[in-house]
């Protein structure tokens, strides 16, 4: 079946696929108003050396090699589950990523949130901010790290404004409108299958002329001819009858 018959199928069938179309824009409408967008903000900290490591009137971004190492210690123990939960608590269908910055060579930590409100994503985002900075202050407490020794860490940049996300809102009603489409081409499908074996049926029906017992005659008989052997038998028209009525029923 090429393209021209599967849309006169479809044309024929204009009384399922005109109600399914209207069905999936209605789908596409309750989706959208269910599915609420993303509200995400972003902040990015910078870990500094301890005084001790720097020399006097000395620029602490000059000395920023090494803390890499410890840039990925701090983001281990703020991604872990407890600390993820203990953040997220309240906030249902809020995320959080906290991951080195992929856009800088230096320790500086990237904190990521989306929330379904901006008030909740900006609640979030300083809750991380500030449970970071005490994360490392803890971890450094443990190892009774020196004053002049223990590294800093500095917020660079914090959104005020979260920046709305759709993808998630496009993603459930595409998803959504296209499974309806789906279904209504596969009903239109079967509908019009059964009816084209329908229609074939009673045409087949049509070119097979009915047989009955008054048309053929029980008592003459028929010469047949089997292939690969020249002599003839003779077989009972009755059993041709039946011969032709069992062809009949199965065509």
């Amino acid at each position: 079946m090429n393209l021209a018959d599967t849309l006169r199928g479809l044309w024929r069938r204009w009384y399922i696929v005109i109600p399914g179309l209207i069905l999936a824009v209605l789908v596409a409408l309750a989706a959208w108003q269910t599915i609420a967008p993303d509200y995400q903000r972003s902040g990015t900290q910078l870990l500094l050396p301890g005084t001790a490591s720097i020399p006097v009137a000395g620029n602490p971004y000059l000395y920023l090699g090494g803390l890499s190492q410890a840039s990925d210690v701090l983001i281990t123990a703020m991604s872990s589950d407890l600390e993820q939960n203990s953040l997220l608590a309240g906030h249902a269908g809020a995320r959080i990523t906290i991951v080195r910055d992929p856009l800088t060579s230096g320790p500086q930590i990237l904190t990521t949130v989306a929330a379904r409100s901006d008030v909740e994503a900006g609640e979030i985002l300083d809750a991380a901010i500030i449970r970071t900075t005490q994360m490392l202050d803890s971890l450094q407490d443990v190892d009774g790290i020196t004053a002049g020794n223990r590294i800093g860490i500095k917020s660079i940049t914090v959104d005020n404004q979260s920046t709305l996300i759709q993808k998630t809102r496009v993603l459930g009603v595409a998803g959504a409108t296209l499974l309806v489409l789906l279904l209504t081409l596969i009903v239109a499908g079967l509908v019009e299958g059964l009816s084209t074996r329908k229609r074939r049926r009673r045409s087949s029906d049509s070119a097979i002329p009915e047989l009955n017992d008054e048309e053929s005659p029980v008592h003459d008989d028929v010469v047949v001819l089997p292939p690969g052997n020249g002599s003839a038998r003779r077989v009972p028209a009755r059993s041709l009858t039946r011969q032709r009525r069992a062809l009949r029923r199965n065509w």
